[in-house]
């Protein structure tokens, strides 16, 4: 691999842990309800929590890798990581478990701000973005990772049980370290002292709030599937599992389209196009009962993510100042959550009440928010004279 690789690679490998341990825990559910005698409401609280976490801690964590070095901020995360495995798995008590899962949104919330502001400081190019496909690279880990974890989660759990899905972390967070120490350079640290956030920016926030309102479609699906197989269709957990599987394909396969299309298209195309996707997997949620309409809303909710992630995750380089990069990527990534805390927590009062049509119907109402929002949102760098171009293709 070619030194412009290792880095992009070294950062993927990091930041592939939020998501991933963000939808692993979907299939998880059912069975640490049994075991720890808590109801379907208050099991849903180790998935909020962690989005909450995941909503406030991101800045956070962007704002100390802008100002003590992102390298350094990245590898604590990866070592937080391997900790909170070991004592998730461990955990004797639901409260204690709850406890440490929130410890381990904090590190995996570390690797995407950090990792991104080494990406804009050593490979930026002139219109502030790193290349397109450095950008679609990550955004495709991140996705399919996402996508994949209830697909790990199911293996895991029928193999080892549920402890398992944390017990993962350890080797995979040794593997990014590794990587990390090897691969990741030290970039130079602004030292100067500044606000928590970057002063606010209409175009940077209404970028994030689109993501927010694409993600409580995506994790809606990502929790409702497995929910709803293995208490409804009477489903073993690795086969709930792979029932998502196609949300991690097509994020894989989908991703350099979208790059392609957005090259010759432009941005906007992607972004309503997305929207598009996202409302007919929504509407086709509400034909689930056979299996092979749950293949085809995932399928189409995965292209739309894989779109959606790449497009948006561009406009981020568009939209914030270079030196404030880990922050903006750290806004970028609580918006994810917001988006995950709403669906997890909607979904433990909707699909309790009205099942599997209570929760289509309300991805639905949002898909129409989000195709409504791609056709106004503004994919130009805002310029100060009258000549800046449209900056967000590639």
């Amino acid at each position: 691999m070619t030194r412009v690789g290792r880095l992009p690679a070294a950062v993927a490998l990091g930041a592939l842990f939020n998501p991933l341990n963000s939808s692993m825990i979907a299939v998880a559910l059912p069975d640490i309800e049994a075991e720890f005698h808590v109801g379907i409401a208050a099991v849903t609280w180790l998935a909020a929590g962690f989005y909450l976490t995941g909503i406030l801690v991101p800045p956070v964590m962007g704002t100390l890798a802008d100002r003590l070095g992102p390298r350094r901020v990245f590898c604590a995360g990866l070592v937080t990581m391997a900790v909170t495995g070991v004592l998730a798995a461990l955990a004797p008590t639901y409260p204690l478990l709850v406890a440490v899962r929130l410890l381990q949104a904090f590190g995996s919330c570390a690797t995407m701000p950090a990792g991104m502001a080494i990406v804009q400081a050593a490979m930026a190019g002139e219109d502030g973005r790193p290349p397109p496909r450095v950008i679609a690279m990550i955004s495709m880990v991140l996705t399919a990772s996402a996508a994949a974890g209830p697909v790990l989660s199911g293996f895991l759990i029928s193999l080892w049980g549920w402890r398992a899905i944390f017990l993962v972390n350890v080797p995979l967070a040794a593997v990014a370290l590794t990587a990390a120490l090897r691969w990741l350079p030290k970039v130079r640290v602004d030292g100067t002292r500044r606000a928590l956030l970057p002063r606010p920016n209409l175009r940077l926030l209404a970028t994030c709030g689109q993501f927010s309102m694409v993600n409580v479609v995506f994790y809606s699906a990502f929790f409702l599937v497995p929910l709803w197989a293995q208490r409804t269709a009477g489903v073993p957990a690795h086969v709930a599992g792979l029932l998502v599987l196609p949300m991690a394909a097509l994020a894989i396969v989908m991703t350099p389209v979208a790059v392609a299309l957005a090259a010759r298209a432009g941005m906007r195309t992607v972004l309503v196009l997305s929207a598009a996707l996202l409302l007919s997997g929504s509407l086709a949620m509400l034909a689930v009962g056979p299996v092979a309409m749950v293949l085809v809303a995932a399928s189409l909710l995965g292209v739309a993510s894989a779109f959606s992630q790449f497009g948006l995750n561009s406009l981020v380089f568009v939209h914030a100042g270079g030196r404030d990069t880990g922050v903006a990527v750290g806004l970028f990534q609580a918006s994810r959550y917001v988006g995950a805390a709403t669906a997890s927590s909607l979904l433990g009062v909707m699909f309790e009440r009205a099942g599997m049509g209570g929760s289509a119907w309300t991805m639905i109402g949002v898909s129409a928010v989000v195709l409504a929002g791609g056709l106004v949102l503004p994919v130009r760098r805002a310029a100060p004279s009258a000549g800046g171009g449209d900056r967000s293709g590639p």
